[in-house]
């Protein structure tokens, strides 16, 4: 009975060590693959190890145990619309389900539910967006072809003969340099991939598949099925509006962003909330939001506290910059109405300077109704 547990103990390890045969298929064919693979359906369970280095802000603890530690979470898909992700930790269980177009964020820990109507244009990372295949089509989108393609050679993950693709980053601007993935090279269904970053000998995240089966759940597995007695909160997009805003209805006079920032032209967002831009291009893309009146100046401070450098931008204003090695985030406080605004990307500490000095140049330019993030 002992030796049959043993053996039966060492399969995955045996499996994992199994030689693997290297896949023929192009890189530019693999890439392809992996971005038609949406539709492909699965299940399984999957870990993310991240180490972002970022400081404990306030409202974004969450975000800030998704860059820093590691997430364990099992999987059942069935298309883009039609999934669940479940966080297991030793704090609790955190499920994510999406339900023809409508998300439920289900906490077990505090018992409750929300249900977020519409899309989501804009919203903050979540444990779902770090699974494997999701990552890594998103990185590929982003990226589009300012970057260089070549094959890695093939390994094994969760049981599949993975293809390895490479991918370099061009732009200038961006703190990636490289994307490695391992994919089916049959199905295009990503199984792991590892961001580094510029000057980086390792990883600063990385994601991959440690069971995979490549079946459709039932659609019973992503329904939520919540107790009679667990009460619904709704959330729609006016409400998330509010919270960016940190106003009654976020409504301005135009647009309130500038087309350009530091040199770079703003991305239109479909849908999107109107108190948030992004602007350049492939990997070199930052994001710009004025925070809410009651946060702003918390984080702002509690980013110096952490030990954010301050830097010297114009017209005698001062930022903080949180550096880490893949995300850098620059606060600062300026405008006649004291606004506290955010930038933040996978972009060096220079490209944010420069989009902050633009911005608090074209501030007097603004003629808000309400003045950005809540100010008063």
């Amino acid at each position: 009975m002992l030796a049959s547990t043993v053996a039966l103990c060492a399969i995955p390890a045996v499996i994992a060590a199994l030689p693997v045969q290297g896949s023929t298929i192009g890189a530019a064919a693999l890439r392809a693959r992996i971005m038609a693979s949406a539709g492909r359906p699965y299940q399984g369970y999957a870990e993310s190890t991240a180490d972002f280095g970022l400081p404990s802000l306030p409202d974004l603890s969450n975000v800030s145990m998704l860059l820093d530690g590691t997430t364990d979470q099992f999987v059942w898909y069935r298309s883009a619309d039609y999934w669940r992700a479940d966080v297991v930790s030793a704090e609790g269980e955190n499920d994510t389900y999406s339900d023809g177009g409508v998300t439920y964020l289900w906490n077990y820990g505090s018992n409750s539910l929300i249900q977020i109507i519409g899309p989501e244009p804009v919203r903050l990372p979540r444990a779902a967006d770090l699974l494997p295949p999701e990552l890594t089509r998103r990185l590929l989108s982003i990226a589009g072809s300012d970057v260089r393609l070549s094959r890695l050679p093939s390994r094994r993950v969760a049981g599949v003969a993975a293809a390895g693709l490479r991918v370099i980053p061009t732009g200038s601007g961006t703190t990636i340099g490289a994307i490695d993935i391992w994919a089916d090279p049959r199905t295009g269904l990503p199984v792991e991939v590892q961001l580094t970053a510029r000057g980086s000998a390792h990883p600063v995240l990385i994601s991959n598949f440690l069971e995979l089966n490549q079946t459709e759940p039932s659609l019973d597995a992503v329904t939520p099925h919540p107790a009679p007695q667990l009460g619904l909160a709704t959330a729609r997009q006016p409400d998330i509006n509010r919270i960016l805003n940190g106003d009654g209805d976020g409504d301005s006079d135009g647009d309130p962003f500038p087309p350009e920032l530091g040199g770079q032209r703003q991305v239109p967002i479909p849908g999107g909330p109107p108190g948030i831009a992004i602007y350049g291009a492939g990997l070199s893309r930052l994001v710009a939001l004025p925070l809410p009146h009651s946060l702003g100046p918390q984080a702002l401070n509690a980013a110096v506290q952490a030990g954010a450098d301050v830097v010297s931008l114009t017209g005698q204003t001062t930022g903080a910059v949180i550096r880490t090695p893949l995300l850098n985030v620059l606060m600062v406080t300026a405008g006649f109405h004291h606004a506290t605004w955010l930038f933040a990307g996978a972009v060096t500490p220079a490209v944010l300077e420069r989009a902050a000095n633009s911005m608090i140049n074209d501030l007097d330019h603004f003629r808000f109704r309400r003045p950005p993030g809540g100010g008063r």
